[in-house]
């Protein structure tokens, strides 16, 4: 229990009553004096009030970015209380349509239910039930408070971008997939046609270049392979503020893209670059996208001087024949010089730039000096994103706010020939 301001207030005014009717000699002040006292002495303490059971229901515990959830909180006491306010706290990844405070009253032996409709604005793990509440008779006067944790934690998921084109691998695997390799036998995707011998199947024969050219001719298709996929994520450094980062647009591209190469029955691993350096190993499966997201869940950036080399990855996850995405903003050179290291290690890498300017713009916002500062920075970006360029390695510029299918769409232009050597 502790006094409340009305009691504080109330009792420094009857004694600056009796204390002015002592040194005036004014019998008034004392008659004022008096129902001040008999409110204070009259002060009953609400501890069997305080008996109070809440329960916190909410629904659904595993959601995406953006999506809505509600949280059903249940009050009861045994004894009427006469007013309780309960306060909900919030995690900093949710929101809360009205208000987090309710004031209620309860009746003895009744529950009462209050629904909160609350929505995810950013991805994370997050813990939603820590109350406060307060308890008061009903003068007033005395409070009571308590602290409760009825945490629920919820996982909210990056958003699902839908991607279609996707960066083919130069070198597929061995297995069956969804992409043409330069060897021939069953496939879709028809190759060379040659002159029909001994042995070839008679479904391949093309009777169009057979009439025309006077034998039989049979159509070579390709075979379709699938590949293994390294998300190569940058955790050195982000660039942004509330509203959102590099970091989360990063993390957003690694599970659209992981999603759509997962659809296609491709292995997908995960590498994270950074302050701390953590790998998944490749592998398929609707269950493995499950396992992927984890892993993207708690990706933050952690400051460091420390120089991580994917030298010291295995090979059995970072497989030489891989290709490797790489998603960052380019902000530390670190990344930069791995980025280089892979190239010189003839890795199959496609660099998803993620630009940081408008982000950084928008946080900051707009004037003068920040317009010309961020007008600065894009040319300086522009000279270092030319550079990795020359080292052969494929970038894709994104902003975040554009659309990640566009950015993607100009892949093939930008890759070399596919290789024949498999």
């Amino acid at each position: 229990m502790r006094l409340s301001p009305l009691l504080l207030a109330l009792s420094s005014l009857a004694g600056c009553c009796l204390l002015l009717g002592v040194l005036l000699n004014q019998p008034v002040l004392f008659i004022v004096a008096v129902p001040l006292i008999g409110s204070l002495l009259s002060v009953a303490s609400p501890r069997r009030a305080m008996q109070i059971r809440t329960t916190l229901q909410v629904s659904p515990v595993r959601l995406c970015e953006g999506e809505a959830l509600t949280a059903t909180l249940t009050l009861a006491a045994s004894v009427p209380v006469p007013l309780v306010e309960v306060l909900l706290v919030l995690p900093s990844n949710i929101v809360l349509t009205g208000s987090n405070r309710l004031v209620l009253m309860l009746e003895g032996g009744r529950a009462i239910r209050r629904t909160l409709h609350l929505r995810t604005i950013a991805r994370g793990r997050s813990k939603l039930g820590h109350l406060h509440v307060r308890v008061s008779d009903r003068s007033g006067l005395a409070i009571r408070e308590a602290e409760t944790d009825r945490s629920v934690e919820i996982e909210t998921y990056p958003a699902r971008i839908p991607v279609r084109h996707l960066p083919h691998p130069l070198r597929p695997r061995s297995s069956f997939g969804n992409y043409p390799s330069s060897r021939v036998g069953d496939g879709l995707e028809p190759g060379e046609i040659r002159a029909f011998v001994a042995g070839d199947r008679v479904r391949h024969i093309n009777w169009r270049a057979s009439l025309r050219l006077g034998r039989l001719h049979v159509t070579q298709y390709h075979q379709e392979r699938n590949a293994d996929v390294v998300l190569l994520i940058d955790t050195y450094a982000e660039a942004g503020g509330p509203a959102g980062t590099t970091l989360d647009a990063t993390i957003r591209a690694a599970t659209a893209l992981a999603a759509s190469y997962l659809a296609r029955r491709d292995r997908v691993g995960l590498v994270e670059l950074g302050g701390q350096l953590r790998w998944i190993r490749p592998t398929s499966g609707r269950s493995h996208l499950e396992s992927v997201l984890q892993a993207l869940l708690p990706a933050d950036v952690m400051f460091t001087y420390v120089v991580r080399h994917l030298d010291v990855v295995p090979p059995r996850i970072l497989p030489p024949r891989a290709l490797v995405v790489a998603i960052s903003p380019l902000l530390d050179v670190r990344f930069g010089n791995a980025l280089k290291d892979l190239a010189a290690r003839r890795f199959d890498i496609v660099v998803l730039a993620i630009s940081p300017v408008e982000l950084t713009r928008r946080a900051l916002g707009s004037s003068p000096v920040t317009d010309l500062a961020c007008r600065l920075w894009a040319v300086e970006r522009r000279v270092m994103v030319e550079d990795l360029r020359g080292t052969g390695l494929t970038i894709l510029e994104w902003e975040p706010e554009a659309s990640l299918e566009r950015a993607l769409a100009d892949v093939g232009r930008r890759r070399p020939g596919r290789e024949l050597v498999l």
